[in-house]
Order: structure tokens, then C-alpha cells, then sequence
């Protein structure tokens, strides 16, 4: 094995050092703009159509229409867990009162 070091190790050691410096006061710049939401707390769309099994129809007919907020970064599109749930019982609460008003009438 060759265990010479050579001039420029020090310098690259060095170069990596101020980078990885940097790096970490641009992640402490950019984390109070960052949401401080819970991984688990947001959903894709197939994390959605597994939690109400939702077809992906149903899904985007429910975009589009907005009973189900969504967030769009980059081309791909989130939602917040409990707005989903929340759309979801509000979803169960309507069906009833129409079966409820169907069944008097």
C-alpha cells in the first residue's frame, strides 16, 4: 500500500469542510420557510387511494371539484391527511342526511 499523502489532501479535506459549512447554514436559512408538517401527515395520491379507496376517477373528479384540497409542487400533487379525512366524513355525513330526507319522503 502506498500511504504517502500528497500536498493537495490537505486542501481537498480543507474544500470539503467549507462546503459541508455551507451547506448547513443554508439548511438553517431555509428551515423556518420549510412547513413543519409530518411525513406521515401528507399524502400522494396513491397514499389517498389507499387510506379511502378511492378510485383515481373518483379522486380527480374530487380535485376537480374541490370537496378534497390538494397541493401541487413540481408537477405532482399532495394532500394534507386530515383534510382528506375530514372530506371523507363530510362525504359520510351528506349520504346519510340524502338517505335520511329519501327515506321521509
Amino acid at each position: 500500500m502506498n500511504n504517502r499523502r500528497t500536498k493537495g489532501d490537505g486542501q481537498i479535506t480543507h474544500l470539503l469542510s467549507t462546503i459541508l459549512s455551507k451547506v448547513n447554514s443554508i439548511e438553517k436559512l431555509l428551515s423556518p420557510a420549510i412547513p413543519s408538517i409530518p411525513d406521515s401527515e401528507i399524502l400522494d395520491s396513491k397514499g389517498v387511494r389507499l387510506l379511502t379507496k378511492m378510485s383515481d376517477r373518483t379522486l380527480l373528479r374530487r380535485r376537480n371539484d374541490g370537496s378534497l384540497p390538494f397541493y401541487r409542487d413540481k408537477g405532482k400533487i399532495y394532500y394534507l391527511r386530515t383534510d382528506v379525512l375530514k372530506a371523507v366524513l363530510l362525504e359520510k355525513e351528506e349520504n346519510l342526511k340524502r338517505k335520511h330526507y329519501e327515506k321521509n319522503d
